[in-house]
């Protein structure tokens, strides 16, 4: 076909149609004019990166280089190492309260986005409908398109503590609903799902024959009495039809080292490892070694990582509360606070473009993770807890010229 034809180029009519479904990343145009903006000098508050700020901890990094210099060198299994799969299923044994066969029932994936993306390609056929939270991390949307389903947005809201409410995903409940995804800890909200909101919803799952794709990437990121979040894993009956999404970017700030995991039934692992060996094939050998350490070792790098970012959580939220026009729902995991700035009367892209511009605070709108997340910000208070006091000192100065 000629390019006269439809004033399209080569590139444009070649292009999978699934691509339209799929857009190019909001925040990373933040990251984008953040540099521009240090380069010119600016002192920049950093609320725009979804990652810890701390450096990976020694005895992790020792672990994959001593694999190195040993000469761990070539393909490791699809599923992972041994040594990393057994210290998946005890991990996730001891968080959740169920048994898990680590060798049988885990996959280390390159990353926890890749995890969700053959998780989508093992289990959703094309017109499948996959319910996911509005707000939430757009990937969910993305993969389940790219897999040939149909995403289907479930609001959460401020008054409910932006918690999943099972009257509104019954709602949305059709013969063609395949999915049901929560993420708990949430990206961008901070918000938990209580154990009797997840059992409520996992009564739904069962009626409805659902899988449950369970991203509890931050489920030890966690301001409760235990140090892991509710699981939907710990509900009766639900290890069975669960997928629970993982990794080490959050909870070990190993988030370049590109290793997340799943967790689920044999049966459904073995669906998932017959996708899994057509995409990456294998994660990089020597550096699950460091993995294995990470998730064996003395756990008190977790502890000390997380009493930082409750140090850090008090500041935004003392902060926020004394910034008049702003409504905050106190975040109970994660490193995300998610105000309101409805007051304001601009949208939420219009409010972080002006406190970026005009004030130097990048942080995310609300609007990037679903129609629901308009008139919110996601600040992530993932960067020190000094700035964290400069940054409220700030966004309280913005917004006060800005009413």
């Amino acid at each position: 076909m000629d390019t006269k034809d439809t004033g399209k180029s080569f590139a444009e009519r070649a292009m999978a149609d699934r691509l339209s479904l799929v857009p190019f990343s909001g925040i990373r145009k933040v990251f984008d004019k953040v540099k521009e903006l240090e380069a010119a000098g600016k002192d920049v508050i950093h609320w725009q990166i979804g990652r810890p700020d701390f450096d990976t901890p020694e005895h992790i990094k020792a672990a994959a280089a001593a694999a190195l210099k040993r000469g761990e060198v070539h393909y490791a299994p699809n599923l992972g190492i041994p040594a990393l799969r057994k210290a998946i299923g005890a991990r996730t044994t001891i968080d959740t309260g169920v048994p898990v066969d680590g060798e049988k029932q885990t996959c280390v994936m390159a990353g926890a986005n890749e995890a969700i993306l053959v998780s989508m390609l093992a289990f959703i056929n094309p017109g499948d409908e996959v319910l996911v939270p509005d707000p939430n991390w757009h990937h969910y949307k993305s993969c389940a398109s790219m897999a040939g389903g149909i995403p289907v947005e479930v609001p959460v809201r401020l008054e409910d503590g932006f918690s999943m409410s099972p009257d509104e995903v019954e709602k949305r409940i059709t013969p063609r609903t395949k999915m049901l995804c929560l993420t708990s800890p949430a990206n961008p909200t901070g918000c938990v799902e209580s154990a009797e909101n997840l059992k409520a919803l996992a009564d739904i799952a069962r009626r409805h024959d659902l899988v449950v794709l369970a991203d509890e990437i931050y489920s030890r990121i966690y301001y409760g009495e235990r140090n892991y979040a509710p699981s939907f894993y710990s509900v009766p009956g639900m290890p069975e039809r669960t997928v629970i999404i993982n990794g080490f970017s959050k909870t070990y700030a190993m988030d370049g080292w590109r290793l997340g995991w799943t967790v689920a039934s044999e049966e459904m692992t073995r669906a998932i490892l017959k996708v899994r060996q057509y995409t990456t094939v294998c994660v990089n050998t020597f550096i699950q070694y460091g993995a294995a350490e990470a998730l064996s070792a003395d756990q008190s790098c977790v502890d000390q990582m997380v009493g930082e970012f409750s140090k850090r959580r008090t500041v935004m939220l003392d902060g926020l509360a004394k910034i008049p026009g702003v409504k905050v729902a106190e975040p109970k995991g994660a490193f995300y606070v998610f105000p309101d700035i409805r007051s304001f009367g601009k949208s939420s892209a219009q409010v972080a473009d002006y406190l970026l511009n005009e004030h130097h605070i990048a942080c995310v709108a609300g609007s990037v993770f679903g129609p629901s997340g308009e008139g919110h910000l996601r600040l992530a208070y993932s960067c020190s807890t000094e700035e964290c006091r400069k940054g409220v000192d700030r966004l309280r100065t913005a917004l006060s010229a800005l009413k």
